[in-house]
């Protein structure tokens, strides 16, 4: 199940509520070209819907706070009930496709002759 809600600043956040399908880990991830890094709690979720849409879920941690990341993933087991706050804004899509169709481009219109 998934709501929209508004945060303490104004922009809307999607909520998602559901199971976890594996222990959540705690990872490292490259945040610029140069070499900058943060850690990240990282987990994956079976949504509360009618096709129980898995979702990865990452929540960045401050620069220096890689022993937080890990506690908090020691604490996130398999099959625990969560809900997770995300901004909208940062909500993507991932699927796997059967087809890609290409799309032509649209053919210019020849001018009108008289």
């Amino acid at each position: 199940m998934s709501a929209v809600h508004t945060s303490a600043q104004g922009a809307p956040v999607m909520e998602y509520t559901g199971t976890l399908l594996h222990q959540a880990e705690a990872r490292t991830k490259v945040l610029d070209g140069q070499g900058h890094t943060v850690p990240v709690l990282c987990m994956d979720i079976e949504l509360d819907n009618a096709l129980h849409t898995p979702m990865h879920v990452e929540q960045p941690f401050p620069a220096a706070s890689h022993e937080q990341a890990r506690a908090a993933a020691h604490r996130l087991k398999r099959g625990m009930r969560v809900t997770v706050q995300a901004p909208l804004v940062s909500v993507r899509l991932g699927a796997t496709a059967s087809h890609i169709h290409v799309i032509p481009e649209a053919q210019e219109e020849a001018p009108c002759q008289p």
